[in-house]
């Protein structure tokens, strides 16, 4: 009898494993990738988690502790991205102004994690156009900081797209995100201005570049009413 007690132990233990180790084991991978890319400081005060979120945000913002407190409260081993939702989505957007661009010959562009459904090979393709000029800096914000227009990706379930956005001043610049997600998505959980979201699925490279017209003759006019 002892035996088989024992057995229907070990049992349950090697279940209580399965279940419950790999997420841990998940959201340990995914703070130390976060971590070794944003080298957030880790307060033994507050969830690590909640730590890398307020990554995201410029430096001199200020976070209400309620607020954070808040999303600390929903944290989950299973779904850690839950407590970063919450936060984008209940803290106040960064004021980001679009100045228009001058009209003039050619543009620079940035693209990051281009998010690429459609047959037509869009990184390929925009160096074609005959006004875009692609930049291609040292580091990712230096890219960035000089493009004028930015065709970024949302950064995946994380949106890491705001920690981006935060080291740079979008108000000389047009921003383009690219994603599956639904525009609601990136409106809410994106804290910075996002003049367009698009779902990329172009049918040939003649769309692609008619696309880029567009965009110019978008981003030289008056900033786009909210």
């Amino acid at each position: 009898m002892k035996e088989i007690i024992q057995k229907a132990r070990v049992l349950a233990q090697m279940v209580r494993e399965f279940f419950v180790a790999e997420p841990i084991d998940e959201q340990t991978n995914i703070e130390s990738v976060a971590y070794s890319q944003y080298h957030s400081p880790i307060d033994n005060t507050r969830d690590n988690f909640i730590e890398i979120a307020t990554s995201y945000f410029p430096e001199n913002y200020q976070l209400d502790e309620d607020l954070l407190t808040a999303a600390t409260a929903v944290v989950d081993i299973y779904y850690p991205q839950y407590a970063l939702y919450y936060l984008l989505s209940h803290s106040k957007k960064i004021d980001s102004p679009r100045q228009s661009l001058p009209v003039k010959q050619s543009y620079s562009y940035m693209i990051w994690q281009m998010f690429n459904p459609s047959e037509v090979n869009i990184s390929a393709t925009l160096p074609k156009h005959p006004r875009l000029v692609t930049i291609c800096e040292e580091t990712l914000e230096l890219s960035a900081a000089k493009a004028e227009i930015l065709i970024l990706s949302s950064g995946g379930k994380y949106f890491e797209v705001n920690h981006l956005l935060s080291k740079i001043d979008l108000t000389h610049k047009y921003v383009i995100i690219c994603s599956a997600f639904d525009e609601d998505d990136i409106r809410e959980y994106v804290l910075y201005r996002v003049d367009r979201k698009i779902y990329p699925d172009f049918s040939s490279e003649k769309e692609c570049l008619s696309f880029i017209d567009e965009i110019i003759r978008e981003a030289t006019t008056n900033p786009l009413k909210a």
